[in-house]
């Protein structure tokens, strides 16, 4: 049964702090079952992105919330890919997507990617709510319990250099990481293209131009990863200036 009060850990995306903390101001006031807390996925330099393992670095920590939002805009829908691909089945905790200008193929590839559900920003507070209700009703996320079948500490997370153990001595303990890292790395290469072609509204030359790349070794990429130019010729722009909740 559902606890009466739900957590929900707003994701502190560096380029979206500003537009979460008033969101986070102006629920404060309205706010009835949901609670929600800021939470900050690294500290980088000023004016440089989050690191793409900053998801991964925090999944155990967030575990303490029902669920969690994240802010996406086409600014920083490269970023949220990647670091959603690298956080993978390790991020337990349900991710409802808080976007601004995302046109239906980006948002396709988030949610194949792992984000939960999504809902555009302005939004209404009513149905706010009853999104993330409805997700931390549903709890952990499929296949979730396969990535971490017992409770861990952090400092066993990630063991010191030279520390590994008999695992270290076998390759096939290797293996997994082998492919996952060759996974994620296919991943981002796939993430590009598709934000290249994104940003340029599915106009082949340009993307390549923006890659460094001429047209045709482009084109030779987007065929070995299976994407069409077309659904990012559709676009779907809602203009938005100052966010604001609808209430």
């Amino acid at each position: 049964m559902m606890k009466g009060m739900i957590d929900c850990g707003v994701l502190m995306v560096p380029e979206h702090a500003r537009w979460m903390r008033e969101l986070m101001e102006d629920w404060a006031a309205a706010r009835e079952r949901i609670a929600l807390h800021g939470v900050h996925l690294d500290r980088p330099a000023a004016g440089t992105p989050a690191s793409a393992v900053a998801l991964a670095r925090q999944a155990l920590a967030l575990k303490r919330y029902d669920v969690c939002l994240l802010p996406v805009t086409l600014a920083t829908l490269g970023w949220t890919r990647t670091a959603l691909a690298v956080a993978g089945d390790a991020l337990r905790t349900p991710v409802l997507g808080l976007v601004r200008d995302m046109s239906a193929a980006g948002l396709q590839d988030l949610l194949s990617f792992g984000l939960d559900d999504f809902m555009r920003y302005p939004m209404c507070a009513e149905e706010f709510k009853t999104r993330l209700v409805q997700l931390a009703g549903a709890g952990r996320r499929p296949g979730a319990g396969q990535a971490i079948d017992a409770p861990q500490d952090e400092d066993e997370s990630e063991p010191p250099p030279g520390c590994g153990g008999d695992e270290a001595d076998h390759p096939a303990s290797r293996e997994p990481f082998q492919s996952a890292k060759a996974r994620i790395v296919t991943e981002f290469e796939r993430h590009y293209i598709a934000d290249m072609l994104l940003r340029h509204h599915g106009n082949i030359s340009q993307a390549a131009r923006a890659a460094h790349k001429n047209r045709r070794a482009f084109w030779q990429l987007m065929r070995k990863h299976e994407i069409a130019a077309d659904p990012y010729r559709r676009r779907n722009c809602p203009a938005a200036s100052r966010p604001a909740v609808q209430r």
